[in-house]
């Protein structure tokens, strides 16, 4: 009876000795390292994203076994780290310092005795995504009706520090590819045809990006237009006829030289043919006959078609200032009453 007791005894012991060294061994101090990628993120609630969004690193871990191995396993899946609007940049102590704090790490009782990583110190780009109503941009063609586009908004990924100085609301252009409109013929209904989101130009290569960067749009042509740069284009005084019996007007420059001008493409066909005529149209008041004003400016380009019709055209000059024509205006002289 005593042998069974003493067998009893001894296991015992035996058990107890393990659990003493197993609890003896979890509280030994280890240090170990890992790699874990961080994950970044702004904060709840806010408009922007961060790039880059994510950073790997490697930490060196100390504490009990138990604790150090308990951290490593909540690095595994990796850590996701909250950014303040305010940051710029992020060094290795910073993080180290955040993760540390990070209810994955800190519950472990763990220690964080060093980070190391090529990717810090690291640069935090901020964005804010900013909704932008889409305006559709047809080359060269003139569209009839409603214009539908799919989708209607798109969102701008805009630096912050640029953001500010931008209008609250921004809209975003669409361009319909002018080799696309070639192909197309008016008075058909076109849909689904593609588009690339284009920025102004004061706002490319600014880091902005637009999602998505492609639209639809459905719409009709009414016409199609084209454009020609003529070498010159004569001026043609236009008055009223009784003045011309008074005054004589006289243009010391008769041509306006390099206009680029805009219309349909049957007229512009007519123009390269020479059997439509251009001119700029300077118009003269009664007024204007009288007083002997030394200039006038050009409001209007004209296309002279063979029937004598003429049709207003879309014109710009390379030197704005060329519009202003010199004028000499003298009245005429009257025969002596016998």
């Amino acid at each position: 009876m005593k042998r069974n007791d003493d067998t009893v005894t001894i296991l015992f012991v035996s058990i107890l000795t393990i659990i003493i060294w197993v609890w003896a061994a979890g509280k030994t101090k280890s240090i170990s390292d890992v790699l874990v990628t961080v994950y970044l993120s702004p904060p709840v609630g806010s408009t922007s994203t961060i790039s880059p969004d994510e950073a790997e690193l490697m930490l060196t871990l100390s504490g009990s076994r138990t604790a150090v191995n308990a951290a490593k396993a909540a690095c595994e899946g990796g850590l996701y780290l909250t950014l303040s609007e305010s940051d710029e940049t992020l060094t290795l102590s910073d993080i180290s310092t955040r993760i540390a704090t990070l209810d994955a790490i800190k519950d472990t009782g763990a220690i964080i005795d060093e980070a190391k990583s090529s990717a810090f110190p690291l640069a935090i780009h901020t964005v804010e995504l900013v909704e932008a109503a889409v305006e559709i941009d047809f080359p060269n063609i003139t569209v009839s009706g409603d214009v539908e586009v799919y989708p209607a908004t798109v969102l701008l990924h805009i630096p912050k520090e640029l953001r500010k100085t931008l209008p609250e609301a921004i809209t975003a252009r669409a361009v319909v590819s002018s080799i696309v409109l070639q192909q197309l013929q008016p008075g058909i209904q076109y849909e689904k045809i593609d588009a690339v989101i284009r920025l102004p130009k004061e706002l490319e290569d600014k880091g902005i990006t637009a999602t998505p960067s492609r639209v639809s749009v459905d719409f009709k042509i009414k016409s199609s237009t084209k454009t020609k740069e003529l070498a010159q284009v004569r001026i043609l005084i236009a008055g009223p006829a009784e003045d011309y019996a008074a005054y004589v007007v006289r243009l010391p420059v008769k041509i306006i030289p390099n206009v680029t001008v805009e219309a349909d493409a049957e007229i512009i066909s007519g123009i390269e043919s020479g059997n439509v005529k251009v001119f700029a149209v300077l118009r003269l008041a009664s007024s204007d006959m009288e007083q002997r004003i030394p200039t006038k400016r050009v409001t209007t380009f004209l296309a002279i078609m063979e029937d004598g019709t003429g049709h207003e055209l879309v014109a710009t000059v390379q030197e704005p200032s060329l519009l202003d024509i010199e004028l000499v205006i003298e009245p005429v002289s009257q025969p002596a009453t016998p």
